[in-house]
């Protein structure tokens, strides 16, 4: 009975293994190919992690150029408005002044005219 044991111990964990079963064999390779697979699928999800946090960085920037750019455009918007306001009043100052000055002509002339014939 003593020496029955360590025959049989032998026989399935020491160097001298029987030879593995084909399905023992395909089952291996199946658990390798998951392991593989396993493996592609974590790098796969640690790039696509990777991928939002940069996307959701370069949103973060987008808003911000156009926060920036909206502010500028409002301060240029505004500037422009004032100036351009500012040469409407004058442009309106020119035609009254015009106006007045060929009312004036006008009298004028007719002076003018009321003068030589006398």
């Amino acid at each position: 009975m003593a020496t029955a044991t360590p025959t049989a111990h032998r026989g399935t964990c020491g160097g001298s293994a029987t030879p593995l079963s084909p399905t023992r064999i395909t089952r291996l390779q199946e658990k390798q190919q998951l392991r593989d697979l396993n493996d592609r699928l974590a790098v796969y999800i640690d790039k696509v992690r990777s991928l939002e946090s940069e996307n959701d960085v370069l949103h973060l920037q987008i808003s911000e150029k156009e926060e920036t750019r909206s502010r500028e455009l409002g301060g240029l918007k505004a500037l422009y408005e004032t100036e351009l306001a500012d040469a409407r009043r004058s442009l309106d100052d020119s035609s009254k002044e015009r106006a007045w000055l060929q009312i004036e002509l006008g009298k004028v002339k007719a002076d003018h005219e009321h003068l030589q014939q006398k």
